[in-house]
């Protein structure tokens, strides 16, 4: 029996062979649909997966950082040595021609197209001792020589009406000599300040940048993501920081609400835990709620944005005098009704949103960025923040006023046109009117109307801001207002807060840039989302399901 079933098995696989050998003869052109054929894909094509390795790491998954080579921008400083002759000093007093004011803005004129054009002055000085005088003045050459440049800078700087940024200077005392000091004539040409005119160009560089590279392959997942934000300092900026939330806002109904000795304490002491900071300043941002303005706001300010600048005006020179702060320590601003914390529809709700929150800021040259990507800060766009427009070709003229009036000069709505285009292709391009008073006691009856100076030079602006505007050339521009009182400064850092001499309107055109983090300025945000890698196995939304593509 089993020889039988041993036979009937060696029958079975001795046909079997020929017929698996005729079967692998055949074509693959003759196969049945459906059937297996094994081919080599061809070496010339370049193929895409669709379908993902399964054994690729979970950490390679998502978007991934790569350090590349990118063409960026450069800046070089370009330096205009000698474009005209030096200043030089006798008994103290500069020597300034008297065409060489106009000689030195007619080649400034010539490079308003220019990038950061800035004038530059070099102090220099002979060999002599210094007087006993000038020595318990200056100490040496070296001071002597800065104080002179100082000199000539701060008075072109008003002569051609320049910013603040575009006058430098520097000093080197009696070490760069361009004639012998043995000689009273030698000596004459070395006590000079050499007058350079720089500007900057732009130049294409290569550099090494991370950028994000996204992962494009194709599924569709079931699990939790989340955006996480690379974060670097932007070269050159400097590292200054924002502390929020130290002090509870202030609350207000009116003008007349006063300030809290409770509010002036938080700020005293948000200040002294500050006290190893550098350059703190403190700002003031007041808010309003959405309700209509009354009749004596409506008249004096127009719009919640003019109001609620006018109410943290006010209380940032209140706390300045109640805590003796130095003029540059503070600043104020105004957002109107566009950032509420409660409802408007409620009465509760409008009392939190009319607010004057307090921020400090302060310079922190030792932070540093980790280089790992954290959690964002906060949607870029959410808050912005206003910068002045300074045209290049000229400086916007203030406006006078006669009896309250302004006068406005020929030609100054095609001036404020001009700016307004050179900047359309920014956000939110407008005027900005800001009006200032002499500091003079108020008459009972303008105090009635008005409040106080800050009322008073805000109805100015309005005013002039409303005249301006009827110029056909304007039609369309956006306008906003405020008003600053007689308390008003050109340059806040360097020359403080001055109580005004005389009443003015000051127009601005401004535009509007996205603060990109919540406590840092000058910083590059790198947006990249990755997946939420559960900690446990029995966490929730931990399945991936994986689609791929078919022809």
């Amino acid at each position: 029996m089993n020889t039988r079933r041993i036979l009937v098995l060696l029958l079975v696989l001795l046909v079997g062979f020929p017929m698996t050998a005729s079967a692998g003869d055949a074509s693959p052109d003759e196969n049945k649909p459906g059937e297996a054929v094994e081919r080599h894909l061809s070496s010339d094509q370049t193929f895409r997966q669709w379908a993902q390795e399964q054994t690729l790491p979970e950490s390679e998954r998502g978007d991934r950082l790569e350090t590349r080579q990118v063409v960026g921008e450069k800046l070089e400083t370009v330096k205009l040595r000698n474009v005209v002759p030096p200043i030089h000093f006798e008994s103290g007093v500069a020597k300034i021609p008297p065409d060489y004011v106009e000689k030195l803005a007619r080649i400034l004129e010539s490079m308003r197209y220019r990038r950061n054009v800035r004038v530059h002055f070099v102090g220099h000085t002979d060999s002599q001792r210094l007087s006993e005088p000038l020595a318990r003045q200056f100490g040496d050459n070296m001071g002597l020589s800065r104080e002179r440049a100082g000199e000539v800078a701060e008075y072109f700087k008003k002569t051609l009406g320049l910013t603040p940024e575009a006058i430098t200077y520097e000093w080197v005392g009696d070490k760069e000599p361009v004639a012998s000091n043995d000689t009273e004539e030698g000596r004459a040409l070395n006590r000079r300040v050499e007058v350079e005119v720089w500007y900057d160009e732009v130049r294409k560089a290569s550099k090494e940048e991370e950028v994000v590279v996204p992962d494009d392959t194709k599924r569709i997942k079931v699990c939790r993501t989340e955006t996480v934000c690379k974060i670097r300092y932007k070269e050159g900026q400097e590292r200054r920081a924002r502390v929020r939330n130290l002090v509870v806002p202030l609350r207000y109904e009116d003008d007349t609400t006063p300030i809290s000795e409770a509010f002036i304490q938080q700020i005293r002491q948000s200040l002294a835990n500050l006290h190893d900071r550098q350059n703190v300043m403190v700002t003031f941002i007041g808010y309003t709620d959405d309700a209509p303005l009354s009749a004596r706001d409506e008249r004096i300010y127009g719009t919640p944005l003019a109001l609620s600048k006018a109410r943290a005006r006010r209380v940032a020179l209140a706390v300045k005098d109640a805590l003796k702060l130095p003029t540059s320590a503070i600043d104020s601003d105004g957002r109107g009704a566009a950032q509420p914390v409660a409802s408007n529809g409620t009465v509760q709700g409008r009392a939190l949103n009319r607010r004057v929150e307090v921020e400090f800021w302060y310079d922190d040259p030792l932070q540093e960025l980790p280089d790992e990507p954290q959690l964002c800060p906060g949607e870029v766009g959410e808050e912005t923040t206003t910068k002045v427009y300074d045209p290049p070709w000229g400086t916007l003229a203030e406006l006078a006023l006669q009896d309250g009036q302004p006068i406005i000069p020929p030609g100054y709505a095609a001036d404020l046109h001009r700016a307004l285009t050179d900047i359309a292709d920014r956000t939110n391009p407008r005027l900005r009117f800001i009006g200032y008073t002499k500091n003079e006691r108020l008459d009972r009856r303008t105090a009635e109307v008005y409040g106080d100076d800050v009322g008073l030079s805000a109805a100015r602006a309005r005013r002039a801001m409303d005249l301006v505007l009827q110029d056909p050339l304007l039609s369309g521009a956006k306008a906003e207002h405020e008003g600053r009182g007689y308390v008003q400064s050109d340059d806040v850092v360097n020359s403080g807060f001055v109580q005004g001499e005389r009443s003015f309107v000051r127009v601005q055109v401004v535009y509007d840039e996205p603060v990109p983090l919540d406590t840092y300025d000058g910083v590059d945000i790198t947006r990249m989302t990755r997946e939420i890698r559960p900690q446990s196995p029995l966490d929730l939304n931990v399945m991936r399901i994986t689609a791929s593509r078919c022809r």
